[in-house]
């Protein structure tokens, strides 16, 4: 599958809901968090910021090759939260990209998985799951409870 497809598949517009998740101004509100706290990239800054060299396309692979970072469509272009890598380190914060699985696995899109990281969460006492992602097992354990531990529950429903 090329890089692509796999975004095609796991970043259009989210279709349903997602209980607890806002949408419309409040959505954009936490769109709005989410670039001013990480920042949201196209993959030439995300490779460039996270020290990755050679031309675009090879760049693009590194990143993305097998799907496991998100990659949320926003104005017709495709942007990579900075929330989920290590930049010092260039690689992608380990827990996250566990996060991200699960919610494909559940059926999330990735738009809806990285507006869930910038919701305040009750499981977390009001925090949101990006202000614990270093705490492997909280927001591990957080996402279980919000996207479902087994494959196709925990998805949102279309209207």
């Amino acid at each position: 599958m090329s890089d692509r497809d796999t975004h095609r598949r796991h970043s259009s517009h989210p279709t349903g809901a997602i209980p607890s998740i806002p949408s419309g101004k409040k959505a954009e509100a936490l769109w709005r968090a989410m670039r001013q706290e990480h920042g949201l990239y196209t993959i030439s800054e995300a490779a460039e910021r996270l020290g990755f060299g050679y031309g675009p396309n090879l760049r693009a692979g590194r990143l993305t090759g097998k799907g496991r970072v998100l990659a949320v469509q926003r104005g017709g272009t495709f942007l990579y939260p900075g929330f989920q890598f290590d930049e010092p380190g260039g690689r992608t914060v380990p827990a996250v990209k566990d996060v991200v699985r699960m919610g494909r696995w559940a059926g999330w899109k990735d738009e809806q998985v990285a507006l869930w990281f910038y919701s305040p969460n009750p499981s977390l006492q009001g925090k949101r799951p990006v202000d614990v992602r270093d705490d492997e097992e909280k927001l591990i354990s957080t996402a279980e409870k919000d996207m479902g531990g087994q494959p196709g529950t925990g998805a949102p429903q279309a209207s």
